[in-house]
């Protein structure tokens, strides 16, 4: 079968997969051998869908290297020693060299609050190379902007949620990496430290600057890259942010913005055996959270991307003895909103759900982040990197980096469905195939040069 492509070109049916991953893993082994491959996703409906559907993933390539790419697949990711010699040795080696860096990076111990073992080791790796190395709390900058070219920032936090039993020590299973952090998100710094160490790159159209920073995992106030804005400025007068959190190999732009709140039901106390002289705060609430159960997803389109509203109820709790009828009742509600909101218009918005029913106070909140679909630079890695394009259905450091006015993207190589799971692992091919994205990105230039 042969369809149009975006490019005006031809393209030939290759294979079809079912997980977006494992398309992902095959599309860079064929791209770093040689073969130009271009990836649709589709659902039910026959619509461009960057997801896991019914009619799953299709891998397509130019009619002239059909027969090579079925001889690539048909010799597996991982090639027979016999047939070693007709894989090209540099895909072999950038493999090798990914997974030592991802191991290292495993090795230490860098759970969030104890990040200063793995920011003295990645202090002394860039030191020992003559790297311009900055340091704020247990967050580095590595490199240096010219301002002579453009400037990309290769992002990445240090952190991890604590280990499990099955995820404790790395290792190697077959063409996949097991350790604490290995889709979240050690994979993505082990692409971006690669990327960053490899002279032509450097040499290339950008400056580039390596960011890793800590504290993302824990809370808000705890995380280091608000530090490192505030006082690297090249950090915040980067041309483009690389963030290169899990997404399944998608390019995610944007995020959605989130607030916590309080949400206090007031009543009299009373003792529970005569609850008449009282007034229960709890079953006052029924009727809210009856509401909030019935509210709809809200579809929300911003530069493009379709963003989905919710509003959900996360905790409740009252503060008396068990016997005793409540007279208040509190609901922590997080309303996640999209990008063409500000963080009063999501406070507005849910003051006017809630009225005059209850008490609310905003505990925490965090803005939206756009999309920049349109800014040339992120429109130059989507290009580049030939991958299903998203919104960022969650809030990520995205939104730190707009908040200063840099464009910013999520793209990396861990498994969204693998952060903070016991046995956390993330597939090598994937690894391969965003550090080809990059790359290929980074060695094409701005456009229009």
């Amino acid at each position: 079968m042969r369809l149009p492509g975006p490019d005006g070109r031809e393209w030939e049916l290759l294979t079809t997969v079912a997980q977006r991953w494992e398309a992902q893993m095959l599309q860079g082994f064929l791209e770093t051998n040689g073969v130009e491959t271009w990836l649709l996703s589709y659902d039910a409906s026959a619509a461009a869908y960057p997801g896991i559907g019914s009619q799953g993933q299709q891998i397509l390539v130019p009619p002239e290297d059909l027969e090579t790419a079925r001889a690539l697949l048909d010799s597996g990711l991982e090639p027979p020693r016999d047939t070693d010699a007709d894989v090209d040795p540099t895909a072999k080696a950038t493999t090798e060299r990914l997974a030592a860096i991802l191991m290292d990076l495993l090795a230490q111990p860098c759970v969030t609050g104890a990040e200063a073992p793995i920011a003295d080791w990645l202090a002394a790796r860039y030191h020992a190379t003559g790297e311009e190395v900055r340091r704020v709390g247990n967050s580095l900058v590595v490199g240096a902007a010219t301002g002579e070219r453009p400037c990309v920032a290769l992002v990445g936090h240090l952190d991890v949620v604590p280990p499990t039993d099955a995820d404790r020590e790395p290792r190697r299973d077959g063409d996949r990496i097991v350790g604490r952090g290995a889709s979240d998100m050690k994979s993505g710094l082990a692409v971006a430290m690669d990327c960053f160490e490899e002279p032509d790159l450097r040499g290339a159209a950008y400056d580039l600057l390596l960011v890793a920073y800590a504290g993302e995992e824990g809370p808000h106030e705890g995380n280091e890259l608000e530090r490192v804005l505030a006082e690297v400025g090249e950090v915040a007068e980067a041309d483009l942010a690389l963030v290169l959190e899990p997404t399944d190999l998608a390019v995610q732009l944007g995020c959605l913005g989130t607030l916590h709140a309080e949400v206090t039901f007031r009543g009299k106390a009373a003792h529970s055996a005569r609850p008449w002289f009282g007034d229960n705060a709890l079953h006052k609430a029924g009727p809210f959270l009856t509401d909030l159960g019935r509210q709809p997803v809200e579809d929300v389109a911003v530069g493009g991307l379709v963003f989905r509203e919710v509003l959900s109820a996360t905790g409740a709790w009252t503060t008396n003895a068990r016997n005793v009828v409540p007279d208040a009742f509190t609901v922590n509600v997080n309303y996640r909103f999209a990008p063409d909101k500000s963080i009063a218009e999501a406070e507005a918005h849910l003051d006017a759900f809630v009225g005059e029913r209850a008490d609310v106070v905003v505990t925490d909140r965090a803005p939206a982040a756009p999309p920049h679909a349109d800014a040339p630079l992120v429109s130059a890695f989507v290009a580049a990197a030939r991958a299903p394009v998203e919104a960022k259905q969650a809030w990520t450091d995205v939104a730190r980096f707009a908040a200063v006015g840099v464009p910013a993207l999520n793209y990396g190589p861990g498994l969204t469905a693998q952060a903070h799971q016991a046995g956390e692992h993330v597939p090598l091919g994937n690894l391969v195939a965003a550090r080809h994205a990059l790359a290929t990105f980074l060695r094409a230039g701005p456009p229009g040069e």
